[in-house]
């Protein structure tokens, strides 16, 4: 599995998104967690992929990339939740 936190750098939720990902990395090292801007030709094709309309977003898929789970608007879930889809 693996969590993508879909955000825009420069927004008022930038911030925010990276400290989320950093504290993550920080109690859960070894889990696949990462930082896409929304703006990127990669965060366009994956926002229209899973209609995601609202920022930031968290997302769990699997190894074929298909959505597990998906988590919308500036309150991420508490970290033992994400973990709970990452097995």
């Amino acid at each position: 599995m693996k969590a993508i936190v879909l955000y825009i750098p420069k927004s008022d939720h930038g911030t925010m998104s990276e400290n989320y990902v950093k504290e993550f990395k920080r109690f859960h090292g070894d889990v696949d967690i990462s930082l896409l801007d929304a703006e990127t030709r990669e965060g366009v094709s994956l926002c229209k992929l899973y209609d995601i309309l609202q920022y930031p977003a968290l997302i769990v898929v699997n190894q074929d990339m298909m959505l597990q789970q998906a988590w919308l608007g500036s309150m991420f879930p508490d970290m033992n939740q994400v973990m709970s889809y990452m097995v």
